[in-house]
């Protein structure tokens, strides 16, 4: 937004340098981004051209009386109110011209009004100065008096040549279907069915909010004109020129916001600035078309929230006082409570923090002190899930993985290949308005991720990567609901790195690796003896390389080394990877560490193997032996696989090892050999294995 300074003291006297209203304006959150030294034309007065960087929530200063506004509240002082403009009698429009607007959310006000006896020709040098200044290029008396206006007030107008206009029957309406349309530049538009349209009867004659038609423009041969002040919904005409590629002084106008009560003002003014520069002679009568007027909600701001929120006290009667200089309505209520009505205006005041930050602003931040806050002692209470994401992120460092931190989005490709640990089929969440077309979902599970970070190592020639990512994944429940959980993966590629006095090993990190990592992750959450694991099917992961880990019926993650296909598919060696659902090991980890004393007497250790098929699964009669609550088994692990002979073929051999202890004595032999003989006995029988000798 540009504006002179000498256009500005003509809506309220500014008693203060170019550099220190600069300054002011920036301090208020309207930055000034150049101030240039001018002189007007005829006169050689002395001006000051000021550019400012409006925010997209404050469409009421993108014209000068908004910013009289603001520096009236900033200086104490008051808007001049003689500008505006003798007001239009109000009553029917001359001339038969009405108003229909179809879809009310699309315009909630439209108002129109004649101007009659028009002389085309150049506007006067001062009123050319201050257009081109502000970088609006100077037409005609007509067009640029709208322009003007339009930079006065924040209200956008357009002119139609009345005798042009089919008929004087003006609707309002979408297009409705794809059409084409040539705009004032001579570019016939494309345009689409939701394209908003202001029409003579059924012929369009101008893109609402953007930019009129060229059959209807105001033209030398123009002697009478239809003064359009228009209220438009800014997300539509945002979607209209976005698409078009065709944004104007108007459209960036509405996009922002725009006072609906504004209209009449605007056209009241337009009509006599045409009555002096253009010799027009304004018709009595408007249309003024308001199908949906809206009453800004109240809003209640408590005195204590106040100083709460900016650390500095500011009294319910100067709050009530600076919110009432932006044009707040303002009432004192029992509770040091203010009830606050903001100007249809300031669309942008909506919430209670949003008072707040005006009175901040008003107030002046450079008042707030610069003291550090108060810091209260914590009743010890401690966040007990960050805890324990920060031991996991200490065990996997440890352990020599770095953690990496990856943006939410993955190809489509990738989430059919990496599904996550979801119940029931995969259903990712595609993402409206994507950075890349290749990255147009959000990820199902963190894998991909990894992946992409194992790429840019190995084109960094790297000759190992162990990496980790805890984060969230994403996913489409079937009501359509979002939902999220927190994920822990991680990637094992090479060889191990050499970590201080430990050497770096040749052979490369391989599925028992792996597993081990992540039986230490659980063995630190204390839910690794209630882990089972089971073979897992899945196509990324190679058949009998890989593992799910549950309890019970629940599944927790997976780990694996990736199929031959999917890495030729995605260009990158063999790695081994694992994903456990965080959210779900925390559920079921114990939320207090318990102890015991060490053991008084020692524990018996008694080994055996069995010969049993070659797809048997030794966590079963692991499982099988820990369900039995046998009070003297201590420990079951297994310890020893064998394939080859003696051992027949499709047959495998598992050695297993039990520990046995009692609590009040020492135990014997012959007590531990009857018991482990009938053990395994009943496991040959269980499980049809042979007791290999």
């Amino acid at each position: 937004m540009k504006f002179t300074l000498n256009w500005l003291n003509e809506f309220i006297a500014v008693k203060t340098t170019p550099e220190k209203l600069a300054e002011m304006l920036t301090m208020a959150g309207l930055e000034v981004e150049s101030v240039t030294r001018l002189n007007e034309p005829e006169t050689n007065r002395e001006d000051w051209l000021f550019e400012i960087a409006v925010t997209p929530n404050r469409g009421d200063c993108l014209g000068l009386r908004g910013i009289a506004r603001e520096v009236a509240a900033l200086t104490s002082g008051a808007v001049k109110t003689e500008k505006a403009g003798a007001p239009i009698k109000r009553r029917a429009a001359a001339k038969g011209v009405s108003v229909t607007i179809e879809d009310p959310r699309l315009c909630p006000r439209y108002s129109a009004g004649i101007v009659d006896g028009i002389k085309i020709g150049p506007s006067p040098a001062w009123l050319r100065f201050r257009l081109e200044a502000c970088g609006i290029r100077a037409i005609n008396n007509v067009v640029d008096i709208t322009n003007y206006v339009m930079l006065e007030t924040g209200q956008p107008l357009h002119a139609f040549d009345l005798d042009l206009l089919p008929e004087r029957r003006i609707v309002v309406r979408p297009a409705g279907k794809a059409m084409k349309f040539t705009t004032l530049d001579g570019a016939q538009r494309e345009l689409v069915a939701e394209d908003l349209l202001i029409c003579a009867g059924d012929d369009p004659v101008a893109l609402a909010g953007v930019m009129g038609g060229m059959d209807s423009e105001v033209r030398e041969s123009t002697k009478s004109i239809l003064l359009e002040s228009a209220n438009f919904d800014g997300t539509a005409i945002r979607r209209t020129a976005k698409r078009l590629g065709l944004h104007s002084e108007a459209s960036h106008r509405f996009e922002r916001g725009v006072d609906p009560d504004g209209t009449l003002a605007a056209l009241d003014r337009a009509a006599a600035m045409l009555a002096e520069l253009a010799g027009a002679t304004p018709v009595p009568g408007v249309v003024d078309c308001f199908p949906r007027r809206s009453k800004p909600s109240a809003i209640a701001l408590r005195e204590e929230l106040i100083a709460k929120l900016l650390g500095v006290a500011i009294d319910g009667k100067r709050a009530a006082k600076l919110l009432q200089s932006l044009g707040v309505k303002t009432e004192r209520r029992a509770g040091k409570i203010i009830k606050c009505l903001p100007p249809p205006s300031r669309s942008d005041l909506t919430r209670e923090v949003d008072l707040i930050e005006e009175l901040a602003r008003l107030h002046g931040y450079d008042k707030v002190p610069s003291t550090l806050p108060r810091l209260r002692p914590s009743d010890g209470a401690k966040d007990e899930r960050l805890s324990r994401e920060r031991k996991v992120r200490a065990f996997l460092a440890g352990e020599g993985l770095v953690e990496v931190i990856n943006l939410p989005f993955t190809s489509e490709r990738l989430n059919r290949i990496f599904t996550g640990l979801w119940e029931g089929a995969a259903a990712p969440s595609a993402v409206v308005n994507p950075l890349v077309q290749e990255s147009a979902e959000l990820r199902l599970s963190l894998v991909p991720g990894l992946i992409e970070n194992l790429r840019v190592n190995l084109a960094q020639k790297t000759a190992s990567f162990c990496a980790y990512h805890l984060g969230k994944v994403f996913h489409t429940a079937q009501d359509g609901a979002p939902a999220e959980r927190l994920y822990l993966s991680g990637i094992l590629y090479g060889p191990r790195a050499r970590r201080g006095l430990r050497d770096a090993g040749e052979r490369p990190l391989g599925f028992l690796d792996c597993k081990g990592l992540v039986e230490g992750v659980l063995d630190l959450l204390r839910i690794g003896d209630e882990i089972s694991w089971s073979e897992y099917a899945v196509a990324a992961l190679q058949p009998g390389r890989a593992a799910l880990a549950r309890i019970g019926a629940q599944k927790l993650g997976y780990l694996g080394q990736i199929h031959p296909d999917i890495c030729d598919e995605l260009g990158v060696p063999p790695f081994c990877v694992y994903e456990l659902d965080l959210e779900k090991l925390l559920e079921y980890a114990p939320p207090q560490i318990t102890t015991r004393a060490l053991p008084r007497f020692p524990s018996v250790a008694r080994d055996f193997a069995l010969v049993v098929e070659r797809d048997f699964q030794s966590q079963r009669i692991i499982s099988w032996i820990k369900n039995l609550r046998e009070a003297l088994i201590e420990n079951v692990e297994v310890f020893d696989e064998y394939r080859g002979a003696p051992v027949a073929a499709g047959k495998k051999s598992l050695a297993y090892k039990i520990s046995y202890r009692a609590e009040d004595r020492t135990l014997t032999d012959a007590e531990i050999n009857a018991r482990h003989e009938n053990l395994v006995t009943e496991i040959e029988k269980v499980f049809g294995a042979e007791l290999r000798n």
